[in-house]
């Protein structure tokens, strides 16, 4: 091994002392850090005596509370919050089917007299929300048949019979109810297929989880498939999208890792509030320019996976999540013991307040909120990148995390020239959520026809969810109208159309 040269002087020797002592304390962060991973919570949260570095009180925003985006999103155009939801018990209780029960006296003969008594009125004693068990029951399907007494007098009766329904799978009992119970508990609700065999059990039907998949992939490939089509149609129009993506295991895939890809609107300006999940056996960049088509040219909100690029979508505009910057920082100063002014801490103080102000911008349309962006944000997301580029020697954890925020910097600032564009990508990792809690809970896929079928479910349900619907009440009413006829409307059954939101809406 080389030795290493001496110090010339005495300042040299100094020199190399403070890099040294330097090096140590990035390798104690390192340490921490690792040790942090393994052994602590899993949420980006700072403890009080890591916010106690902190000058304002501000910077404590994590991403479970969305300090990027959620809170400026919560808000209308109009800026005015919300007024609280009273779930009193009183309204949860009037929101339900109504049904007496009286309770009367055994002995109506007077206690002193002993005289028969007269009733002068009932009072409410009390109120009760009261569970009825689901169960099932056979509904027989009759067709009745008329002859016409009249015409054909020499034979050649004429008959006419009233039609029918179709039934939605033939030769099978699961009728359009159970399908849409079976779908909502699993897409909705995250209950695995063997789970709900117990829950039919105790309805009285038996259904195995064979029975259940095959029903969502024949029920996801003929009523569902056409509907998410062309929600993924008029995603393509929007202005801007949201892209992810989670990894999902196929068993029939030959591959350790398939993904699903999600893509949503943004919860301000869009035209609809759609979700779209598509199934593809890669991570591989290609599968973006098959979602949104080379053709696209809006802005795409994602993090820093290389595969989101110029060479998919070159008419594109990509922004980045600045929660995804934030995140190395905030975990290196979860990392951290001394209490000095740490430039992952530092870095961490700046980001918050950019994540402050946005939250508190005023405007009510998209050229209102660039404009104060430009004036009130930018000087803030400025002051953090001249910190981070000034940072000298930066070391280990806190160089990917420097460079990273370096890397991505052209793509951050396109929202001080796309006023719709959001400052994170929680809203679409939000709608992942329900995907990675199925998949935690189901394992896995057998088949790419059941992964893709999860897909065209979680489309269905999470748009759905996006416009306040009854999840088994939409489903039944898409199913039920494949009864009737194979050839569907489907402007009649988006789930911004108004009759849907009367019939399905919460």
């Amino acid at each position: 091994m080389a030795q290493a040269q001496q110090p010339k002087n005495f300042e040299e020797a100094l020199q190399v002392i403070q890099q040294q002592n330097e090096l140590i304390n990035q390798l104690k962060v390192a340490l921490q850090l690792q040790q942090h991973r393994q052994f602590a919570k899993k949420n980006e949260s700072l403890n009080p005596d890591q916010l106690s570095l902190f000058e304002e009180k501000q910077v404590g925003v994590t991403d479970s509370e969305e300090p990027s985006d959620a809170a400026v999103e919560k808000r209308e155009s109009s800026r005015h919050p919300k007024p609280k939801k009273n779930n009193s018990r009183k309204e949860n209780l009037d929101r339900l089917p109504q049904e007496g029960c009286e309770y009367d006296l055994d002995d109506k003969t007077c206690p002193d007299c002993h005289q028969e008594m007269k009733q002068i009125g009932r009072r409410l004693a009390s109120r009760e929300a009261v569970y009825v068990p689901a169960h099932t029951v056979c509904r027989n399907v009759y067709a009745k048949t008329y002859k016409c007494q009249h015409c054909h007098p020499n034979g050649g009766d004429k008959l006419v019979t009233a039609k029918t329904p179709s039934p939605l799978f033939n030769h099978s009992y699961i009728s359009s109810s159970i399908l849409a119970t079976i779908a909502a508990n699993k897409f909705d609700l995250a209950v695995p297929f063997n789970r709900q065999e117990r829950m039919w059990q105790a309805a009285n039907l038996e259904l195995d989880s064979k029975q259940m998949a095959n029903a969502v992939i024949k029920g996801a490939k003929r009523f569902l498939k056409p509907l998410s089509d062309f929600l993924v149609s008029q995603l393509r129009q929007e202005k801007v999208v949201h892209m992810d993506e989670t990894p999902f295991q196929v068993l029939d895939s030959g591959k350790s890792k398939s993904y699903f890809w999600a893509l949503r609107t943004p919860k301000e300006f869009a035209k609809h509030q759609i979700a779209y999940f598509y199934y593809a056996p890669t991570r591989s960049g290609k599968v973006i320019s098959d979602v949104l088509t080379p053709d696209y040219t809006g802005a795409v909100m994602c993090d820093g996976y290389r595969g989101y690029g110029q060479e998919q979508l070159p008419k594109a505009t990509f922004g980045s999540c600045l929660i995804h910057i934030r995140r190395p920082f905030i975990e290196l100063v979860k990392g951290l013991t001394l209490k000095n002014n740490a430039q992952a801490t530092q870095a961490v103080k700046l980001l918050s307040r950019v994540f402050h102000k946005e939250n508190n911008l005023m405007y009510k349309t998209p050229t209102e909120k660039k404009a104060q962006r430009r004036k009130l944000v930018k000087p803030l997301l400025d002051a953090f990148y001249r910190f981070i580029e000034g940072i000298a020697y930066p070391m280990h954890k806190l160089k990917d995390a420097v460079k990273n925020a370096l890397e991505l910097k052209d793509r951050v600032y396109q929202i001080f020239k796309i006023g719709e564009l959001p400052l994170s990508n929680n809203s679409v990792e939000q709608s992942i959520r329900p995907s990675t809690i199925i998949r935690k809970n189901s394992l896995f896929a057998k088949s790419t026809a059941g992964a893709e079928a999860n897909a065209i479910f979680y489309t269905i349900v999470q748009t759905a969810k996006l416009n306040n619907l009854d999840i088994f009440k939409y489903l039944e009413l898409i199913f039920e109208a494949y009864t009737r006829s194979q050839n569907l409307d489907l402007k009649a059954y988006l789930p911004w159309n108004p009759t849907v939101q009367q019939i399905c809406g919460k």
